[in-house]
């Protein structure tokens, strides 16, 4: 299998070694298409608040790019000009000044709070209209009660109104700098996958290959796995919930996984049912060989202007001409956590009049349940989207993996 080593690190303009940092064309790009979605709702002003670790962060991370296990930052965007970043201590403030080109406007105070409302005021928004994300992420919102009545009271004649859908718009249109964090990303999933085909063989445990797997995608991209769940012997790719399980693999049992490394933030994932050992082999290659064909159609079937709703129609017809169905999570979002739309066929859908757009760049799982053996096999990686198609960014051959 053809992998590509990932540097998780960069070199800037005095040849240091430094955490990578988006360029400021990829914050004007950013920034235009957010205010240009503030003014189509509206908005004087844009707040996030900060959040605890991983996905929960995403939308303050987006406009701040601070985030991870020291904790995340308020960030608040004018309709027009720069934005603010508010962060909770001088240590955090020294670390991510040093290593992030933007934002320019970094601040921070023991009570980020206080920072928060200064900040407003100098915009002159006291009668504005100031959106707040956060809802979608948590059905209570991710603003402190306490924090909330001290913002109404000391700012009361803002009408805030929630504005989450102004960030999950922007967010899924991926600029290139973007598109490449999520190939890098791509490339450490295929990494993990090669290890995983070496390693997993009837008699070991679950844990024995999650392990193995973890340690090549931390020193890939020098960050824990977003996600890596496994499912041996048949069992749903998401079985172990994020963990290495002490489950004995069995021969002849699929193993299908959920495998997310992590960089700068961003998650994207990749799926590769392999079959270990070598009994019932046949209906294994039966099954995969209908997800990776429905998988390669559903790429060259994506392109600008096509409905979500559309593409999951399409998908289960494809799944049917393959001898099976179409099922589960399809449209798999890649970026810094509960990016939308994230969908299936049935009960899943959702967003489905959202029309996919140059710079969608998204994991198309192929869950396909093959109609004569009831197995399931699944398939899945990210694609990103130009104005003449899609195009995958996985380089791993497609095919049935056989251990045994």
């Amino acid at each position: 299998m053809a992998v590509t080593k990932v540097d998780p690190y960069t070199t800037n303009a005095r040849g240091q070694r430094v955490l990578p940092s988006f360029s400021m064309a990829e914050h004007d790009r950013r920034f235009g298409r957010v205010q240009k979605l503030m003014g189509e709702a509206g908005l004087d002003c844009l707040i996030v608040p900060p959040a605890d670790l991983w996905e929960i962060q995403s939308n303050s991370r987006y406009l701040t790019q601070i985030g991870g296990m020291q904790g995340a930052a308020w960030a608040i965007v004018p309709a027009a000009g720069p934005e603010t970043a508010v962060l909770g201590s001088e240590r955090e403030h020294k670390m991510w000044r040093a290593n992030l080109e933007w934002p320019v406007d970094m601040r921070w105070s023991n009570n980020p709070f206080g920072p928060l409302v200064d900040r407003l005021k100098e915009l002159g928004v006291e009668r504005g209209r100031v959106g707040y994300a956060g809802l979608h992420t948590r059905p209570e919102g991710l603003i402190p009660f306490r924090t909330w009545e001290q913002l109404t009271a000391l700012l009361p004649h803002v009408s805030f109104v929630e504005a989450t859908d102004v960030l999950d718009r922007s967010r899924v249109v991926k600029g290139d700098e973007e598109v490449s964090i999520v190939q890098r990303i791509t490339d450490a999933n295929e990494m993990a996958i090669e290890k995983m085909i070496e390693v997993a063989r009837p008699g070991l445990e679950e844990s024995d290959v999650w392990i193995e797997m973890a340690a090549v995608m931390l020193r890939a991209t020098g960050d824990y796995p977003a996600r890596l769940a496994l499912g041996s012997n048949d069992a749903p790719s998401n079985a172990s919930n994020n963990m290495g399980l002490p489950i004995l693999m069995e021969d002849g049992g699929i193993l299908s996984q959920e495998i997310d490394a992590r960089v700068q933030g961003y998650r994207a994932q990749c799926n590769h049912s392999i079959l270990v050992g070598s009994k019932d082999a046949d209906t294994y290659r039966e099954a995969m060989d209908a997800s990776i064909a429905t998988f390669q159609e559903m790429v060259a079937w994506t392109r600008p202007g096509r409905t979500v709703g559309e593409f999951l129609s399409e998908f289960q017809r494809v799944a049917a001409t393959h001898g099976g169905t179409g099922e589960s999570i399809t449209i798999h979002t890649n970026g810094l956590g509960f990016d939308r739309p994230r969908v299936g066929p049935g009960a899943l859908v959702k967003d489905a009049d959202w029309q996919i757009e140059a710079g969608w760049t998204f994991t198309i799982k192929t869950h396909v349940k093959n109609s004569r053996s009831g197995r399931t096999a699944l398939v899945g990686e990210p694609i990103t989207v130009s104005e003449n198609g899609a195009r995958r960014l996985g380089h791993r051959e497609l095919r049935p993996v056989v251990t045994g």
